[in-house]
């Protein structure tokens, strides 16, 4: 008998023709549907992030070990390989499973599993002293912080639960250096335009003015208060394109909303964008105008949002708020989950990488 014959896949034998039940990854609690296990997962898992807002999640200095122990502790309850890189065999139902060396998604293809332990150190090596993102700031943290993110999204580790996993390896920087990283005002749509931009180009700064965004307490407070406004005309905001405004940026489009201190903006060009309401104010519009303007918010300075920190006094976020709100956005369809190929490894690649990882990495 070979070593293959005593390997078997992530996923169950497929015994119906029902798609919900088909390829589901063989799991602890012996669920079948995909449906089933989404909803298990994700509420187990939520409950995990709570732990680790709360810093009760595994310590480490942010290394390849540290990024393992945090998948394990979001998905140990649910699955026997988690912690494990998909270069692994650990053992699932009784047996090894088979490594994943092609892990594709949609169009994308990631980093190949024999070049997964390099890609991780590659990607990790910005973080080697983590204490030196102490006391710099918002915009500097996001800077090598969005690098982390899209290196480490390019190599994509594990089978399932990569998204998961990294937010939480990133808001754990953030706690431990200083910066509150709320990725609850992050939308679905955002996070996934901002994730295959920086994997065909690891130099992006979309994933950066993301996480600026998120990090900014002034940043997030704005989101914060306009997608409660836009709630309240029944608009989720976690299902559409939003951001704040970067200095100097050119906007063309409607006026979706205006609360007390932020205005949202809705471009079809550029989606939806939040700017300071005194800049809407000093164009004397009103929801539902057409307005094109340059925006004038220098977020780091007086004015802009300065007078939104002194109403809103952001204070460090709710683990118990912000999880759900992180749980909501990262539901996702099935057609949406990544998928192993057992396919030539020489993949024909829709998203093409701008800089090759490594010159042997494909």
């Amino acid at each position: 008998m070979s070593e293959h014959d005593l390997k078997h896949g992530y996923t169950y034998p497929n015994v119906s023709d029902d798609p919900d039940q088909r390829d589901v990854l063989r799991n602890r609690l012996g669920i079948r549907s995909h449906t089933t296990l989404s909803q298990a997962e994700y509420r187990i898992t939520n409950d995990r992030w709570i732990e680790i807002q709360f810093g009760m999640g595994p310590e480490g200095n942010f290394g390849t070990a540290h990024l393992k122990a945090i998948h394990k502790h979001l998905f140990n309850d649910i699955y026997e390989w988690a912690g494990h890189t998909r270069n692994e065999s650990p053992v699932v139902d009784g047996k090894p499973v088979e490594t994943i060396g092609i892990l594709r998604k949609g169009k994308t293809t990631f980093l190949p599993g024999s070049r997964i332990e390099m890609g991780l150190t590659e990607a990790l090596r910005p973080l080697v002293k983590p204490e030196l993102l102490k006391n710099v700031s918002v915009r500097r943290f996001a800077a090598v912080a969005g690098k982390v993110l899209n290196e480490l999204n390019y190599v994509h580790p594990f089978r399932e639960g990569n998204g998961r996993a990294q937010e939480a390896f990133i808001s754990e920087l953030g706690r431990q250096t200083g910066h509150d990283v709320r990725f609850s005002v992050i939308s679905r749509p955002r996070m996934m335009a901002a994730s295959i931009a920086g994997i065909a180009d690891p130099d992006c700064k979309a994933m950066q003015d993301l996480l600026e965004d998120a990090a900014d307490p002034l940043r997030s407070a704005a989101l914060t208060e306009t997608f409660g406004f836009l709630r309240q005309l029944g608009i989720e905001p976690l299902k559409c394109d939003i951001r704040t405004a970067r200095s100097g940026e050119m906007i063309s489009g409607t006026v979706m909303s205006i609360a007390a201190q932020s205005c949202c903006l809705d471009s079809p060009e550029q989606g939806m964008i939040v700017i300071p309401a005194h800049e809407a104010q000093s164009f004397k519009v009103k929801a539902g105008d057409p307005v094109t303007l340059t925006t004038a918010a220098h977020f780091e300075r007086e004015g802009g949002f300065s007078r939104l920190a002194a109403s809103l006094a952001p204070k460090p976020s709710d683990p118990a708020t912000s999880s759900s709100e992180w749980f909501e956005r990262t539901i996702r369809p099935r057609s949406d989950q990544d998928s192993p190929s057992t396919g030539p490894t020489q993949a024909d690649h829709s998203v093409t990488r701008k800089r090759p990882f490594s010159p042997g990495d494909r």
